[in-house]
Formats: structure tokens, C-alpha cells, sequence
């Protein structure tokens, strides 16, 4: 327990300037202290997220982001702003005298809640939420930071509640994070704030017209207000044999801990898919003991989204732990009888296998929408405020947004995060455009890539460091003479600094960009 009057002076004023960022130790705790705007604050060093160092991050104006997932907070009050995070920070009290910083601790909590209120019985509102993942989460938890006090009710195929999705195909996968890792929230959560989760259950209708939902069940829902994050179902591969035992996805829980107990047996596993929950699933099972094969269709991995040097380097790493790739090709045929025992390739090559992963992406799962136009891929178009029609929104792997570029639909954690929020804020009767530049991030065989913007082809690429020989580099994407993407190793704080520039529309000119990046240290000193 740590005592009220447990304070230590932790620097002087002049000492820290603005933007900056430092750990320091009050008694036998450790500090984040922040200067922004001429104020002192101190939170808790480590993200709500995954603990991440915050004094690696970056302090831009009042936003404090984190160096590895770039969740972001308030550093006034170290309320969370940006997902993946879902807590805020403790913050401890600040005093100046005689121009030495003192810092008082108030709290041994590390994180906390954002501020949300309670249902109230006598609100007669219904909102619905269709899907618990990442949009689905951080829009429930939006609905009562915003306001509403009305019924909540989420509907999953799953049987479970929310949960960390990107751990499946990481570390949950090499069975190294245990099961109470995965959940998002405690049961006892969800009931406080009156959030009901029905799982298992499979929407087959929604008419916005009536606004009723209709389940497999037989049931039906009708709704005030509703938030479509359903997600995407897994591609599923057009060849004779997809259908025998043995071929999986990897998608959900289930689908990881099916993966880990064969991983675990050190089994022949060929993989159908060589971007990221293809190798990302490559190097966990790999770990785990199984021999691997990685069936690609590019000649490079990742070749299209960060280009064939940086594609290469990531093959290597690969490659150096046993892992072996048949790139250029595509599958013929998956052989077996009943189940699975090798897959033939394209030029007649037989790869054996005790199972397949096959992992080419995910199509938006929105066939229950009636009268509501699907995009070509089957996702939905949104406005500058992620509304469809009168009171339905959208969300996540299956929205498309409007952008200065035109619509985008990013697949990725962090973006389902924040567009679930911003759905559930404006649900509850906020009026907020969703303006966030994409983000997303990427383990391959411990080494982690941030990715920031979004370029739909690559017509050069400015390289700070050289991926075939340096430690960590800067890969900046060129489309139409504009830089419209970065790709980064650790280099966190300029993937950061570069996030907050496009948000802002300050991103320098591609003449100047050659020039050096020096411009990417405005934010980051």
C-alpha cells in the first residue's frame, strides 16, 4: 500500500522542455513525468496495453502515444483516447517550489477506467451491437462513456466475449500467454455497465427499414439504434480437397487453440498464404516444433504492401528458422483421405502435411444486410460518421470510409478499435467524423514492423537505413508523387511522428523527403 504522503522532488523546471518525456523513480516507484504546454505531469510508465515503455513514446501537444501499438492518452488526466489500449493511466499529483518538481504518488493502481455511466431502467432505448471484436468492444464501452444509459445488447457467433483476436496468431498461439490473457473484460465488466453479450448467436436479417434483427434461432430483436462490426469470414480456397479434415483458418480462439495443440505435436504443417497471419502463424507454429511450408502467390512476400527489399529480409528471417517457402505458386489440390496428408502444388509438386492453414484474408460478412447497397468486396459504405442508413452504423473489417483519397477498408485491430468508438460515441449523440490515419503492426520471428498510412500501390520507395543491412529502418511509400505510407523497424517514434503529420496534413513533399528525414524529429525532440 502506498502511502499518501509518499512525494520526492524528480527534477527541476528547467531541466525538461516541452514535449518531453522522462522515467523517474518516487521512492521505490517508478514515474512517467511529462511536460506539455508548460505544465508537469506523471502518470504510469507502462501502457494499459501490453506495458509498453511510454517514455519511449512521443508527447505530441496533450497525446501520449505508446512506442509499440500506438495506443494514445490524455496526459492530463490519462484518460485512454486511442485503442488498442482499453484503460487510461493512473496520474500522480505535481508541485513546483522554488523550481524543483516534486511528485506525490496518489495511487499503486496502474490503470483505469475511462469514465462511463450506468444503465438506468427507465431509459426504453435498445441499441445493438452485431459482432464482438474490436469495433464491437470499444463501441460498448463508447456507448456509456458517451452517455447512453439505455439497453446494450451484443450479439457474437462466438461463444466467447470479447477477446485479444491479434494474440491469436502470436504469442496465444505459441502458448505463451495463458487463457485469462485473452478476455478483454471480467464477466463482472460487462454486468456493471449493463452490457449484455449473447453469444453463440448467428444474425440472419436485419431490415433497417423496421429495424429488427432476425437470429437463426428463430428469434428477433428490434433495435433504437444499431452498430454492424461483423467482421470478416475467412477465404476459403477453390480446389478438390478443401473441404477434408485438416484444412483450417485461423481466425478466432477456437481456431488458435485447434493450431497449438497439433503445433504442439510437432506435425508437417503447410500454410496457404505467405502475408502477415500467414507467416505471423509460420513462426508460432514453428516455435511450437512443427515442420513448416509457407504456398505463396507472390514471388516476395509482403511484396505489395512494403515492397520486395523489405520482403526478402522478412523471408530470411524466416528462413533461418527452418521455415521454407514455395513462392510463385499456387495450390493444385489438397490429397487425402477423410483428412489431410499433402497438398500439390501447381507445377506438381507434393508438399506433405499433417494439416494446412490456409490464410488468404477474409471476405466483409454482411450477406444478412437487407436493402442496404454492398460494395464489390461485399463491404458497406459509410458517411464521414461511419452511419449506413438512419440509425444503423458501421464498423470495422467491413467499412468502407470516406477519405481525401477516396474509400478505404483497413483490416486491422487498432483501426476496428477507434471506428468502434467513434461509432459508439456518435451513436449516443455525439457528432464525430472518424478522421484516423490507419496503423497497424506485425510480429515476424520477434521483430516487429509498424505500419502507418495507406498506399494502394507503390510507385517508389525513400529508405532511411537499409533493410538488407541495418537493425532498424524507415520506408517511406511514394503513390501519385505523395508520400502515403511508412513502414518502420525500430524506428517507433518517427512511425508516430509520421502518424500525427498525416493526420494533420503536415507530411512534407517527396522532393524534400529524399532530401533526409530530419522533418520527422519535429515531434520527436
Amino acid at each position: 500500500m502506498i502511502a499518501e504522503y509518499a512525494e520526492s522532488p524528480v527534477c527541476r523546471v528547467d531541466e525538461m522542455a516541452d514535449g518531453e518525456l522522462r522515467e523517474v523513480r518516487v521512492e521505490d516507484t517508478d514515474v512517467l513525468l511529462a511536460r506539455a504546454n508548460g505544465q508537469f505531469y506523471a502518470l504510469h510508465p507502462k501502457c494499459s496495453h501490453y506495458e509498453g515503455p511510454l517514455a519511449k513514446g512521443v508527447l505530441h501537444g496533450n497525446r501520449l502515444i505508446c512506442p509499440w501499438h500506438n495506443a494514445c492518452f490524455d496526459v492530463r488526466n490519462g484518460q485512454r483516447l486511442e485503442s488498442p489500449a482499453l484503460n487510461g493511466l493512473t496520474t500522480h499529483e505535481v508541485r513546483i517550489e522554488n523550481e524543483q518538481v516534486f511528485v506525490r504518488l496518489t495511487s499503486n493502481v496502474p490503470s483505469r477506467e475511462n469514465p462511463l455511466v450506468a444503465p438506468e431502467e427507465e431509459n426504453p432505448e435498445t441499441f445493438v451491437i452485431i459482432g464482438s471484436g474490436g469495433a464491437g468492444a470499444f463501441a460498448a464501452e463508447a456507448l456509456r462513456e458517451g452517455g447512453f444509459t439505455g439497453k446494450i445488447v451484443m450479439l457474437t457467433e462466438s461463444g466467447e466475449a470479447p477477446y485479444d483476436r491479434p494474440n491469436c496468431s502470436k504469442e496465444y498461439l505459441q502458448g505463451k500467454a495463458p487463457d485469462e490473457w485473452m478476455p478483454l473484460r471480467t464477466d463482472e465488466f460487462y454486468a456493471d455497465y449493463g452490457i449484455e453479450i449473447r453469444t453463440g448467436q448467428h444474425v440472419t436479417s436485419l431490415d433497417p427499414a423496421a429495424k429488427r434483427i432476425g437470429l437463426a434461432s428463430g428469434d428477433t430483436l428490434t433495435y433504437t439504434k444499431a452498430l454492424v462490426c461483423s467482421g470478416g469470414k475467412p477465404n476459403v480456397l477453390p480446389v478438390p480437397g478443401a473441404e477434408l479434415e485438416g484444412v483450417y483458418p485461423l481466425r478466432t480462439l477456437h481456431d488458435s487453440q485447434k493450431l497449438r495443440e497439433l503445433g504442439k505435436q510437432g506435425k508437417r504443417v503447410v500454410i496457404i498464404g505467405s502475408s502477415f497471419i500467414g507467416l505471423e502463424g509460420a513462426m508460432s507454429l514453428r516455435k511450437l516444433g512443427s515442420e513448416v511450408d509457407v504456398v505463396g502467390l507472390e514471388k516476395v512476400p509482403f511484396e505489395k504492401i512494403l515492397g520486395e527489399k523489405i520482403g526478402r529480409v522478412m523471408q530470411g528471417w524466416h528462413e533461418k528458422e527452418g521455415i521454407r517457402f514455395h513462392l510463385g505458386r499456387k495450390v493444385d489440390q489438397f490429397k487425402g483421405n477423410g483428412s489431410v496428408n499433402a497438398v500439390v502444388l501447381d507445377n506438381g509438386e507434393k508438399l506433405p502435411a499433417d494439416f494446412v492453414l490456409v490464410g488468404l484474408g477474409v471476405k466483409p460478412r454482411t450477406d444478412f444486410l437487407k436493402d442496404i447497397a454492398l460494395e464489390k468486396d461485399g463491404g458497406v459504405k459509410t458517411d464521414g460518421f461511419l452511419q449506413i442508413a438512419e440509425g444503423l452504423y458501421a464498423a470495422g473489417d467491413i467499412a468502407h470510409y470516406p477519405t481525401d483519397d477516396g474509400l478505404q477498408r483497413i483490416e486491422h485491430w487498432k483501426v476496428a478499435g477507434l471506428q468502434g468508438h467513434v461509432a459508439g460515441l456518435n451513436m449516443a449523440g455525439n457528432e464525430e467524423p472518424y478522421r484516423s490515419v490507419p496503423f497497424f503492426w506485425t510480429n515476424q520471428q520477434g521483430k516487429r514492423i509498424n505500419y502507418v498510412g495507406h498506399a494502394t500501390k507503390i510507385d517508389d520507395i525513400i529508405y532511411d537505413g537499409d533493410p538488407e543491412n541495418d537493425d532498424n529502418f524507415l520506408a517511406l511509400y511514394v503513390q501519385d508523387n505523395q508520400i502515403k505510407a511508412a513502414a518502420g523497424l525500430k524506428r517507433d517514434q518517427d512511425i508516430i511522428a509520421i502518424r500525427e503529420l498525416m493526420q494533420e496534413g503536415r507530411m512534407p513533399s517527396v522532393e524534400d523527403a529524399r532530401k533526409g528525414v530530419e522533418w520527422v524529429k519535429e515531434l520527436t525532440v
